[in-house]
């Protein structure tokens, strides 16, 4: 986790502001299906950008 600070930072930006978002949704009551499930998706993805490996790595790791 956190192997290239360009896709964590990507990704905990999407994380926060998807949760946000429900956050958001949740506070005023009005709860829309499309707007969470496509927060569900960002976060989502969000994740995939915390566990992204470096750009110039293709296999293990960098010292291969």
């Amino acid at each position: 986790m956190g192997a290239n600070w360009k896709t964590t930072a990507a990704g905990v930006g999407a994380i926060l502001g998807a949760a946000g978002g429900l956050v958001t949704m949740f506070s005023k009551g009005q709860v829309d299906g499309t707007l969470f499930m496509t927060d569900l998706g960002i976060i989502s993805a969000g994740f995939t950008g915390l566990f992204a490996k470096d750009h110039n790595v293709s296999g293990g790791d960098v010292r291969q």
